[in-house]
């Protein structure tokens, strides 16, 4: 007597069911998961690197010294697809039987990934900048971030001199972003950063590596890797910082809150939502 091809079928299935439930509660041996956590670890923090070369730097790993990282919308919206691909990948990953250690890692790169989703839903990046630091200040510490003892230094950090002036637009975007969205740091503070821009003028901290060279570098490079260096910054950065200053003076700074309260920026970000998901909220 032959089934029913229903029921075949749907024997099929509970078959398949039970399979996929005993190779849940068995996952692969635990040194094939560390493998693939380790891996994953690895690539994530290459990603970083990349995506972030001001903090390879920092870091030490020069590979990236002659780029800025891409402040636009479009690239904040890109890392943040990237995170949530690498914490789907790593939540992926059972970690029973795990190393008390290897646990620990697992569980801080989950909160690291889950802290920077989070932020990005709640639209945290769309106020970057306040009156202690920010995108203003951090390129002004360029100078102090490589040791400038070879020509390649000195080039890379002349690339990155003319990418300033687009990582300034990129971040006027973004702050512009957060004035549509009412998500705005307090007027007060807010009018030190155009104080903050112009004192970097002045002091003009990007000619700082101009001012002593090593020995290694010959006569006829210092003089080239000079010119090339003021050039940048007198055509390049210096007008690229007066139109961050402008911007931030008679745009960003009278849009701030005139309250302290915190509440006024999570109603914006409800209202946002709402917004994207069911239209404009009711008047």
């Amino acid at each position: 007597m032959r089934l029913p091809q229903s029921l075949f079928f749907l024997s099929f299935f509970f078959l398949i069911a039970a399979a996929a439930s005993v190779f849940a509660q068995n996952p692969k041996p635990v040194a094939d998961r560390l493998a693939a956590q380790n891996a994953i670890f690895e690539e994530q923090y290459e990603s970083d690197l990349r995506n972030f070369p001001e903090r390879a730097t920092g870091f030490g790993d020069y590979r990236y010294n002659d780029k800025l990282a891409e402040r636009s919308l479009d690239a904040i919206a890109q890392h943040h697809k990237t995170d949530e691909g690498f914490l789907a990948r790593l939540e992926a990953i059972p970690s029973t039987g795990l190393s008390d250690q290897d646990q620990l890692s697992h569980d801080l790169l989950v909160r690291v990934l889950q802290q920077r989703i989070a932020d990005y839903d709640l639209k945290e990046y769309e106020m970057p900048i306040n009156q202690q630091n920010g995108i203003h200040t951090s390129l002004a510490d360029l100078p102090l971030s490589v040791p400038f003892d070879s020509v390649r230094h000195y080039e890379d950090y002349i690339a990155r001199l003319h990418q300033i002036p687009r990582v300034l637009n990129q971040t006027a975007a973004v702050l512009r972003a957060g004035m549509k969205d009412k998500l705005m740091p307090v007027r007060f503070l807010l009018e030190k950063l155009p104080v903050q821009c112009e004192g970097i003028i002045d002091a003009d901290p990007f000619l700082l590596p101009t001012k002593k060279y090593p020995a290694s570098i010959s006569p006829e490079d210092q003089k080239r890797l000079t010119q090339q260096i003021t050039e940048a910054i007198n055509t390049e950065v210096i007008p690229a910082y007066k139109t961050f200053a402008a911007f931030l003076r008679t745009e960003y700074a009278p849009a701030g809150r005139s309250t302290l309260s915190a509440s006024h920026c999570r109603r914006a970000r409800s209202a946002t939502k709402t917004t994207s998901m069911d239209g404009p909220p009711p008047a």
